[in-house]
Parts: C-alpha cells; structure tokens; sequence
C-alpha cells in the first residue's frame, strides 16, 4: 500500500508501477479507477505525460490489444472486474492488480454486492416482498413500525427485515424464483443477483417507502478470488489515512507493507467555514436559506457545491441543478474550461474530481457524506453507529474537501452550513480522526468565526477574495495561527485506541463474512464473539449490530431462543424499537412484575430468567465492569465501564461524548427520570497519578455543566465528578462547588456491593426475591443522592 496525501501524486507513482510490472514480463497488468470519468482522465494523463502503451475497457469492450496480448496494461473501473459477470476471467485474468483511491473501494465493492430492487422499476416484485414480510413483522407486534416505515409517517426512513424473515423468503417462499420470475437476472440487476443468490438467508434485507436492498451484513472479501489469490500480485494507492478500517472492510486484511513518504505535497492552503444556517445573516436579516449562500459565493466566483443526494440538491436549482449521468463528464469538463463565475452541483460524489488550482477555489458542503445506500443510512441514522462511522466519514469528509486543494501550491475556500455537518466538523472526537493539517485549518476557521463573527453571508465574497487575491493580512493570520491549533491529545489518544479496536473487528468481520458464506454458521460466530464484548468499548451500537448477525447463525441453526436472547443483547445496545423476537423460554414470575424505575428495572430484566442466564449476566457485567479498575486499559474501556456501571444501578447512562451528534465532551452521564436527577463524570484516569486538575480542566466542567443544563434541564446536577489520581487543583483553577475529585476505589466498592445484593437477591426463593427487589428499589442507599454520596470524593474547592 503507498500513501500519498491528496493531489500529492499517487496516481502518478501507480501508472509507474503499472509500466514496471509490464516491463518485468507480467502478462496482464490491471489498473483500476474507482469511475469512467477517471479512466478517461487517467488515460488522458498517460497519453499526454507518459507515453505509456494501455488500454482502456469501458462500455463493454477494451479500446485495443494491448492488454489481451500483454503489451500494455489496461485502465478500467472497479466494476468492471468486481461484477459477477466480469470478463477479467480465464485467459483475460489479471497477474497483476493496481487500486487506485482503494481508501474508497470498500463502497464500490459493496455496491456491487447489493441488489437493489425499485418501487418505480419493479413496482409488482417491490409490492410482493412487502406484503411477503408483513406477516413477520405482525407476528413480533410490530406492524404499525412497519407501515409508518413505508408511508414516509415514521422517523426512521430503512427498516430491517428480521433475519428469520429471510430464513423464510429463502426456504419457503423460494426467494431465488420470486427473483428469477420478475426477471431480476436480466439487466443491471443480474450482476449483483449472481454475486448473492446462493447466499440471499444471510443477508440482510433493509426496506424504505421506495427501495429494497439486500446486501451482505459485511463483505466477503476473504471469498473473492482477486483480493485472496497468492499468484496475484496487489498494489494499493490510497490518500492518507487515519484509520485503516475501512481497507480492512474492502480487502479482508491489512496491507503486509506499507509505504508512507513524509512530503507536504498535497497539503495546501484552506479557509474553512463552518457556521450553521440559523446563525447566518443577510444584511441583518436572519431566515437565510443555502440557495442565498451559494448565490453570493458563486456571483463572483466558480463554486462547487456537494451535496449527499439529489433531494438535498434541489434547495440549490435557481443556481445550478446536477446534470444528468448520460451528461456528467461533458458538462463537468466544460465547468473545468470556464473562465467566469458558475457553479456545479456534484451528488454522492467525495473522490474522483479534480478541480485543482484556478479550476476552482471555492467549495459549498453541503451535509455529512453518508446514507448512500440503505445499508448505510440504516445503520447510521436508525443504528446511530456515530463512532464506528466517525473514521468512514473522517475519510470521505478529506477526499470531497480535497476536490479543489490538490497540492502543495494550492489554495482553497469551503464554507459549511448543514448543521449535521457543522456539528460533526465542530466535535472534538470527530476531529481527531482528521489528518493533522486539515484537523487544524477546520480548528482555524472555527476561530475566525468566532473572533470576527462571520455570519452574515453578504461579506462572504470579500472574505473569498482575500483568500483568492492572497492579501498579505490573510496570509500572515493563516500562517501565523495554523500551527498552533489542535485538539487535545486526550482525544487523539482515543481516537487511536477506538480505531486500534474497530481495525481488529473489522478483520473478524471478514472472518465472519467467509464463514457465513461457505455455510459454517458455527465458524462465523465464534469469529464476531471473539470481538463483540471488545468492541463495545469502542461503538456500543456495532457491537448490538454485531449481535443481530450473531443471532442469525442460531436461527440457521434452529435454536431460536439463543438467537432471540443475542437480539435482546442488540435491542439493549441500540435501539430498543427493533423488529426483532425477544426471549420466551425459562421465564419466571419476573414478566409478572411491573418496573418501579430503572433499577427494579434491570433487576427484573437480570432474574427474569433461570440461573443459568442469571450467572451469565452476572458474568457479563463483571467483564465489562472489570476495565474501570485496571490502569493499564484505555480510556474508552474506562469509560464504557462506567457507562456500564451506571446502566447497572439504575440510572440512564450514557457517553455523551461518543453517543450524541452534540459538542458535547461529557465522557459518561448518570440520568434518573424517576427521580429527576444526574451525575457527571469526567474521567482523568489516565493523566499521571501527581497531575493537577488545571484551569483547562476546569472550564471544560463549566461546559459539561452549561451543557446538561440545556439539554436536561429538568434534571436536578448533584454534581460533576473527576475521577483519577487529582486530588487537587492547581492555583489558578477556579470550580464551582458543583465540581468534585474523586477515585476509582470508590466506584469499585460501590460495584462490588451492587454483586453482592445482586448474589443475595438471587438466592432467594422467587416470590421473596420479586419481594425484595421491590423493597431495594425504595431503599435510601440505592437513590442518586446517596449514590453521589459515596463516590463524590471531596470537592475540588477544597483541594
């Protein structure tokens, strides 16, 4: 794999490689680029630079000999040789493989592997499947959800399909020849048809209003020939990345040589600014739509505006509507010739255009790129796997800002003002998963938003054009400032050790994957159990994501009270409105019982059935408790322990810092409705054992205090809480007597007596146990002020 920043050059180092491997003798060499446009304007740089003898193949046919007869090797797309119908077989089978931009193959390559069925091009076989899994979502009480879903009246815009469902399409129903008879395995559909359909049970089937796609829960890049064959030989070109985890995701492992020249090529010169749309101004006037932002920038200037999808386009038409894809590069090519103002509306698209230099300079963000497919939307916003996703879209948010900054001698403007985008810019976790340059260039531009008040979009041109004009007092803020700036490296910290985390599941995920599609259902799920529990520290939501896929191997298997117990898991881990079966056998008086608050809640939910699960929770919480009290663990383990011990004694518990779309960077939050109270925890565990909580410390507390504040306002704080060896501040700290300093030894005994009341509840008879679980609820020790109580420590003023 060799890692080049954006615009550094990397396509350049790949076309050398690719005449290296033809002069060696290799007899097929192929190169691939991630779309026909980039084929053309690949080969058009090797005509025109190089010299180079190549082919291309786009249309369906290669544009020459060269590549057949092993003279030159061939451009094409990942399409091309990732369809189920590929011609790059027998005697046009490769020997050598170049991936460009392989840091986004793992979309393209899932793409090829989703069946995509629409409501207005198969209006007869999308009403069929509909009505053929309604009777599966009746049976779990869930019909309403499901209709909502479809309507466009719920929330949520993707429903799963519960897996037993597709157990069912495919055994019963014959999925295949439902498909077969509305003539799927013709057209454009045949190609991810073949790829699926002898693996259609195990794959998840997601279902909005106007779709359905069914996809593989993971890739199976550990069973596609290409990407495992030792006789082949694999050259990655990837821009520089954070986080490996989505190469992993595409290519089933980690590159075994990587090579990472340290150059600024690439790194050029940014103004971002990010600043929500209710916060800008016109001449004054407040109410300002994007369409008026992306007017002032493109009056006198050329604009590209990125949008996520064609809906969100829309809001820009009066200035420029996407052309069609039968129009794409024609009208792109002219965009890149003009000389005067304009602008061009690029959807779905983050990699794969080049507008370097005077082509463009000016770029308006328009949302997070995500939600592509079902697939991603389901697991994103109805999964809200927000930290597993942070370094997918870390990723693509430096590829689509990399469109109009291609080198080290380029300069560029980008202004954001999607909220969901801005937020996202604007968090400090998200952010540390950023190349370091544009990481402090987006912390730049927070500061001039801040220090100057940009809001009113009627100054935009003028601030464009000390940029473009490169005025001398610009060039010294930018200068003079961009160093200094960047996030803490408590958060860089834990960025790497949530993305050490994910990496390691996302090689079990592709272990899983070929396990599941050779039929071991077994295999599979000993290889995501491995991690499950692991990654829950990381993104507690992947890892419920995970159960369901875990689940599924039961229900191949039969056991459908195993599989339902792994759903329970899931349904506790994200979202509890999932369509999916809960638990029925061993059940004791426990479902009688009627929860008093969130203790007696989880209580009922731990003795609920026999004792051979009551032991295997017990199990559970001391293996994901444990961490908290172990110096040598990261501090996202430290954390998620904490949720964790949290949700255990009743209160809602949450890492506001890794579970909302918020600034905030509150690390766990205690919540009881009943009693209308909380408790914040900031955790310094891993800050050495002689450190002081210092002035910074302190006014990131007034933070998390403001913030609970606004966002639970009804909820009485009985404190904030910093746990870690700091009992003292340091002199020029000044804490509220809100604000305590505590350590882990007190938390460890108050879990330790949680078990014990825990063992002693389940050693009694039922009938007294459901007694003296109801008597525990009410007790003064188990109700937040006494819980605060005993962990708060003393209170930093008096340190």
């Amino acid at each position: 794999m060799i890692s080049l920043h954006t615009g550094a050059g990397k396509s350049l180092v790949g076309l050398l490689i690719a005449q290296s491997l033809v002069n060696e003798g290799a007899p097929r060499v192929l190169y691939l680029c991630g779309t026909n446009d980039l084929v053309t304007q690949t080969s058009r740089e090797v005509t025109n630079k190089l010299g180079f003898a190549h082919c291309t193949r786009m249309g369906g046919s290669f544009s020459n000999e060269l590549y057949t007869t092993g003279q030159g090797f061939c451009l094409t797309n990942y399409q091309a040789l990732f369809n189920s119908r590929s011609v790059f077989k027998k005697d046009n089978r490769p020997e050598a493989i170049i991936f460009d931009d392989a840091h986004v193959a793992e979309k393209i390559i899932r793409d090829c592997y989703t069946l995509k069925i629409s409501a207005s091009d198969h209006a007869k076989l999308f009403a069929r499947l509909v009505e053929l899994v309604r009777p599966h979502f009746a049976a779990m009480g869930r019909v309403d959800y499901y209709n909502n879903v479809l309507s466009g009246g719920s929330v949520h815009r993707v429903v799963l399909v519960p897996p037993s469902a597709m157990l069912a399409l495919s055994r019963e129903q014959n999925l295949v020849g439902i498909l077969r008879e509305y003539g799927l395995y013709e057209g454009e559909t045949a190609y991810a048809l073949q790829h699926l359909a002898d693996h259609l049970h195990v794959c998840p089937m997601f279902i909005s209003r106007s779709s359905i796609e069914i996809a593989p829960a993971f890739l199976p890049a550990k069973r596609i020939d290409y990407l495992t064959d030792p006789s082949v030989r694999r050259v990655y070109l990837s821009a520089t990345l954070t986080s490996e985890v989505d190469f992993c995701r595409a290519f089933g492992k980690r590159p075994s040589l990587k090579i990472e020249p340290e150059s600024d090529a690439g790194m050029g010169e940014r103004m971002i600014i990010a600043t929500e749309v209710s916060k800008l101004t016109e001449a004054g006037a407040g109410n300002v739509k994007p369409a008026r932002v992306s007017a002032y920038l493109a009056g006198s200037n050329k604009l590209l505006i990125t949008t996520s999808s064609y809906a969100a386009a829309e809001k820009y038409r009066e200035i420029a509507s996407p052309p069609p894809q039968w129009q794409f590069t024609e009208a792109l090519d002219a965009f890149r010739k003009s000389s005067g103002p304009g602008a061009f509306v690029l959807v779905g698209r983050v990699d794969g255009i080049d507008l370097p230099h005077a082509t463009c300079r000016v770029m308006l963000a328009d949302g997070l790129p995500t939600g592509f497919s079902l697939y991603e939307a389901y697991l994103f916003d109805f999964l809200e796997m927000r930290n597993s996703f942070a370094a997918k879209l870390a990723n693509r948010i430096t590829q689509m800002f990399g469109r109009t900054n291609r080198g080290r001698n380029d300069y560029s403007a980008i202004f954001a003002v999607d909220p969901q985008l801005v937020s996202w810019l604007m968090t400090p976790r998200n952010l540390a998963h950023l190349p370091d340059l544009l990481r402090r260039q987006l912390l730049l531009g927070k500061s001039m938003v801040q220090q100057f008040g940009i809001q009113d979009i009627t100054k935009f041109p003028s601030l464009v054009g000390q940029m473009v004009n490169r005025d001398p007092g610009w060039l010294a803020y930018y200068t003079d400032s961009v160093r200094g700036l960047d996030v803490s490296e408590d958060q860089r910290s834990q960025a790497a050790d949530d993305d050490q985390l994910l990496t390691e599941a996302a090689l079990a995920e592709a272990d899983f994957a070929a396990f599941i599609w050779d039929g071991n259902s077994q295999a599979a799920r000993v290889a995501l159990g491995e991690v499950v529990d692991k990654v829950v520290v990381a993104d507690r939501r992947l890892a419920g994501w995970y159960n369901i896929q875990i689940g599924m191997t039961y229900e191949i298997e039969g056991d459908t009270e195993a599989a339902a117990k792994q759903y329970s898991e899931a349904k506790s881990r994200t979202n509890h409105t999932l369509a999916l079966p809960t638990p029925r056998s061993t059940q004791s008086a426990a479902q009688e019982q009627k929860p008093r608050n969130l203790l007696h809640s989880k209580l009922l939910e731990i003795f609920i059935n026999d004792v051979r699960i009551q032991n295997d929770h017990f199990a559970k919480y001391e293996r994901r408790i444990s961490p908290l009290f172990d110096q040598s663990r990261s501090a996202s383990e430290h954390e998620e322990a904490l949720r964790t011990l949290g949700e255990l004694i009743g209160f809602q518990s949450t890492r506001p810092e890794q579970e909302s779309d918020t600034n905030s960077t509150l690390d766990v939050l205690w919540l009881s409705p009943s009693a209308s109270k909380c408790i914040l925890i900031e955790l310094k565990s891993k800050k050495r054992q002689d450190s002081v909580v210092n002035a910074g410390d302190v006014g990131q507390a007034y933070n998390h205090l403001q913030w609970v504040t606004q966002t639970h306002g009804a909820s009485k704080i009985l404190g904030l809480i910093i746990v870690g060896g700091l009992p003292k501040k340091s002199p020029e700290a000044a804490p509220s007597d809100l604000m305590w300093a505590s350590d882990t030894s007190r938390f460890k005994a108050l879990f330790e007596d949680t078990m014990q009341m825990l063992r002693s509840l389940q050693r009694m008879p039922p009938l007294d146990r459901y007694a003296e679980m109801t008597a525990v609820c009410a007790r003064a020790e188990w109700q937040p002020d006494a819980i605060f109580e005993r962990l708060r420590g003393v209170r930093l003023q008096d340190t």
